[in-house]
């Protein structure tokens, strides 16, 4: 049997990362994942969700909002990242804005949206990583929602980031093979889902629509895997995870619902 992270995707409402100064609200085991089954002969390499997209009023030191993320470590221990989906980070964008964001971590390099050499848009794009996105779902209204695409190219070997908004994801732009020391050519792991953060003293941020499902919460829908050939997976059976401080329903029929209220972590 081939080790589970040449074969897993999970999913994650409160992943381990640590941005600077940040404290994520799952530190201490406080996130919730789903696994492939372990016997499963796939391995894959990418993934599609449709994610509701909400707007927050936040401070400097709070963040929140919902993302992929596909990672390895390789030998040397230098973790690989690729990060898409929107997110509210008054620290980072100076505003309380819903903006599309991307990320990829190689080792200390920490590079977000077009900040730095890294992202190659394609011409066709209508949309670069760092843009407002507007408008977004209230509770009491229409939802509005982004299609969000990382998967590997199966030719060139680089991570393809695709966007839509309240319609199918079209290719945004890429993140060159040449960026990673291991990322394109060894397995990865899959996480998806919400996230909040908060630097100390400041309260916890809401996450997802701020409501907790089942009720007017966020949601992940229409999840789909990737395999090493570009081909799509859709989600056919039950997910387990794992949850703690905010909720996330059962991961099954190709989504699930997560979220809550703030300052409650």
């Amino acid at each position: 049997m081939e080790n589970v992270f040449t074969q897993s995707a999970l999913l994650c409402v409160f992943c381990f990362l640590v941005f600077n100064s940040w404290r994520l609200l799952s530190y201490n085991g406080r996130r919730a994942y789903g696994s492939i089954p372990s016997d499963d002969a796939i391995k894959y390499y990418g993934l599609e969700a449709t994610v509701d997209i909400y707007g927050f009023n936040l401070e400097h030191g709070q963040q929140t909002g919902g993302f992929i993320w596909i990672y390895n470590t390789d030998e040397a221990s230098a973790v690989n990242k690729v990060i898409a989906g929107w997110n509210v980070e008054p620290e980072s964008y100076n505003d309380s804005q819903t903006h599309f964001s991307t990320w990829f971590i190689e080792g200390s390099n920490v590079c977000p949206d077009m900040r730095c050499p890294g992202f190659e848009s394609v011409f066709s794009s209508e949309i670069v990583p760092g843009m407002v996105i507007s408008p977004v779902s209230t509770t009491s209204g229409k939802k509005k929602y982004i299609t969000v695409r990382v998967s590997k190219d199966q030719n060139s070997g680089d991570w393809q980031i695709y966007y839509g908004f309240n319609g199918d994801a079209k290719l945004a732009g890429y993140y060159p093979r040449s960026l990673f020391t291991s990322l394109s050519d060894k397995p990865v792991t899959i996480l998806f889902g919400g996230y909040a953060l908060r630097k100390d003293q400041k309260p916890s941020p809401p996450m997802g629509s701020g409501n907790a499902p089942f009720k007017n919460a966020a949601s992940f829908r229409s999840i789909k895997f990737f395999d090493a050939g570009g081909n799509a997976h859709p989600i056919d059976f039950r997910l387990g995870f794992i949850s703690n401080c905010y909720t996330i329903s059962v991961i099954e029929n190709d989504g699930f619902f997560y979220g809550g209220p703030g300052n409650i972590c």
